[in-house]
């Protein structure tokens, strides 16, 4: 059968995991795809695009619903479903995942007879979810999360730099160096918890160069930024003395000199001019005149789950449109006083150091982009893609709200239903790209004519729903006549016919509780209301009327 050859993608951390799902999922007659990162999952799931997506909760470069969102973002995959596998006992995980992205949850350890039911279930259609009113707390505590998650990183760096103090005995040949090595480290430790505080990539580019000649007593420092296909570095920061000679300086930069780099682990220590052996690295000792330098290429000290992004633009794509870290730096220190030449500890410790600075850097950019990301999806979510007001999702959630309110403070509000006129008539003649615009254009008008509190919504095609909050049916009567005569004498642009093309609107009017308490009646009120303004010859406002008989508020209809 077709579907015993479908694809299944698992990403699990421990290795026993993977080979036992492995041997479970073959057996059933599936394709089994597996990766041990959360980076390593979303390749594999771009490449091989799966019918289902197993993801484990606890990885190690990433949290699963992260792996989950970066998923859902790419078009190819966002209808693939991805189920959570895990053995996480926090209270409401289930919601938590689904409201990440999940499309359903299954919980360790697993029954495998029960598991693979639903591994069918799922590939036959079945979805998990959210109830809408708990969706936004669940989204805002996984937001909240991810902050946590990037503290505890930093926290590991410290610590990473307190380890550090650990070699002092085979650094320090004399108390005088001891004294330097423990001054230097303090210095280095502090400077790594100032530069984490700062929560801005550009901040900490800008002032890196200065605290680095502060720490470690140097002559200069120069923060440069690569491009790989010029194969040149220009200065973007820099602190000590250049002779006004560095500002529009490029100098060259080499594959060659970035692989001597790796293979010194990311850090190049030139102690002499013998070691100048190559062309772009005696360049770079020409414009500094100085043999006894430091070449550091921050990303070469990152973490090594993320370097294939910073490799070339193919490997960029394989980690999604939205997140990418794929800025490159080289830094460059020399002391430059009468041949002074670093110290072996001072080497040690400076690579230490700038691999902390690497991690917080990409922390930093990985922060923004998720947090940006997270506002765009948030406000996806709500919006309407055409017209970018409010959509129906959102409007039925805060009508149910106002009747909350309604019914806790006795606040009145009042429901506007709005029709376009004769808008298929106009789509048939201009086109649906034109009826498009119209439907834009009234859109914004809408928005700057109404109340900041106002709710102004795409009910559906060219009908349009405003929530008015603490205004009664009366009080809404004089905003709605408003509408009405400006959409009417607004001119509209005709591509047809010379002069500006004219439409008009014909709304409904009910109120919340002097009509109803109930969210569905009242929009059946309202749109009651817009029914009876369309019979009574449009571009005109109805109000609702319980004894089955409409208020007509407009003047004459228009003639077409």
């Amino acid at each position: 059968m077709n579907q015993k050859r479908k694809k299944i993608l698992y990403i699990e951390d421990d290795p026993d995991a993977r080979a036992l799902m492995g041997d479970i999922i073959r057996h059933q007659g599936y394709i089994y795809v597996e990766a041990g990162r959360g980076l390593e999952g979303i390749r594999l799931a771009k490449q091989h695009k799966p019918d289902l997506i197993l993801v484990d909760l606890m990885l190690p470069d990433m949290q699963g619903s992260e792996v989950t969102t970066h998923l859902k973002s790419l078009p190819e995959l966002k209808n693939t479903p991805i189920i959570a596998l895990t053995g996480a006992t926090q209270k409401n995980v289930r919601e938590y995942v689904l409201a990440a992205g999940c499309d359903g949850y299954i919980s360790k350890p697993i029954n495998v007879n029960e598991f693979i039911f639903k591994l069918e279930e799922f590939l036959a259609g079945k979805r998990e979810s959210v109830p809408p009113e708990f969706e936004k707390e669940f989204l805002q505590r996984y937001n909240l999360e991810l902050v946590q998650r990037l503290k505890r990183k930093v926290t590991e760096l410290e610590s990473l730099n307190e380890n550090l103090s650990r070699l002092n005995t085979d650094l320090i040949a004399s108390r005088e160096e001891l004294a330097r090595y423990n001054d230097l480290l303090f210095y280095l430790n502090s400077l790594a918890n100032y530069l984490r505080t700062l929560n801005d990539p550009q901040k900490l580019l800008d002032v890196l160069p200065e605290k680095i000649v502060e720490g470690l007593q140097v002559e200069r420092c120069v923060l440069f930024r690569h491009d790989p296909e010029k194969k040149i570095i220009t200065p973007c920061s820099s602190y000590g003395n250049f002779n006004g000679k560095l500002r529009e300086v490029e100098l060259p930069f080499s594959k060659q000199l970035l692989k001597l780099i790796r293979g010194e682990g990311g850090l190049l220590w030139i102690k002499d001019s013998h070691q100048l052996i190559e062309d772009s690295l005696q360049k770079i000792g020409d414009f500094f005149q100085s043999s006894n330098f430091i070449l550091s290429y921050l990303q070469e000290l990152g973490r090594q789950d993320l370097h294939y992004s910073f490799e070339n633009k193919e490997a960029q794509e394989e980690v999604g449109s939205h997140i990418k870290i794929d800025e490159q730096f080289v830094v460059y220190i020399d002391k430059n006083k009468n041949g002074e030449k670093f110290a072996t500890y001072e080497i040690r410790i400076l690579k230490s150091f700038l691999q902390s600075v690497a991690v917080i850097y990409e922390n930093m950019q990985l922060f923004d982009q998720l947090r940006n990301l997270y506002k765009i999806k948030s406000e996806e979510a709500i919006r309407d893609g055409l017209t970018n007001v409010f959509n129906y999702r959102y409007f039925i959630r805060e009508l149910k709200k106002e009747v909350a309110r309604t019914k806790r403070y006795k606040t009145p509000f009042t429901l506007l239903m709005l029709d376009i006129d004769y808008f298929k008539n106009y789509n048939d003649l201009h086109g649906h790209v034109e009826g498009d615009n119209i439907l834009k254009a009234i859109s914004r008008l809408l928005e700057l004519n109404t109340r900041s509190t106002d709710v102004v919504a795409r009910y559906g095609g060219e009908e349009f729903a405003i929530i008015l909050p603490g205004i009664t049916k009366e009080e809404a009567l004089p905003l709605a006549e408003k509408l009405r005569t400006l959409i009417k004498n607004y001119s509209f642009p005709d591509k047809i016919h010379s002069l500006p093309c004219k439409l008009t609107i014909s709304i409904g009017v009910a109120s919340c509780p002097e009509d109803s308490d109930d969210p569905i009646e009242l929009v059946k009120m309202a749109d009651s209301a817009l029914y009876q303004a369309k019979q009574s010859g449009r571009d005109r406002v109805c109000v609702f009327k319980s004894e089955k008989k409409q208020t007509t508020a407009s003047s004459k209809s228009l003639k077409k």
